[in-house]
């Protein structure tokens, strides 16, 4: 898909409606907008970059428990110990 589109004299870009369709886009969304070395311009729908950190994130800590964790152990036996 190969839109030429018009940059207007405040340097916005309209996206075409197929492209806003293909993307999802609707009313308001935040884009991140890449610059490569060879001066290639990627736009990245921000909500995509949302997904996949939460989907990491969500695979990395499934059997993470706060009681587990060193430092809560720790904080745990000094509230114990009464030593503050």
């Amino acid at each position: 898909m190969e839109y030429v589109v018009s940059i207007d004299e405040r340097g916005r870009i309209v996206l075409p409606a197929e492209v806003r369709r293909r993307l999802g886009l609707k009313g308001k969304r935040k884009v991140l907008i890449r610059v490569r070395d060879d001066d290639v311009v990627e736009l990245i729908v921000m909500d995509k970059i949302y997904n996949d950190i939460v989907r990491v994130f969500e695979e990395k800590f499934k059997n993470w428990r706060e009681e587990d964790h060193e430092a809560s152990k720790l904080l745990m036996r000094v509230m114990k110990s009464g030593d503050r």
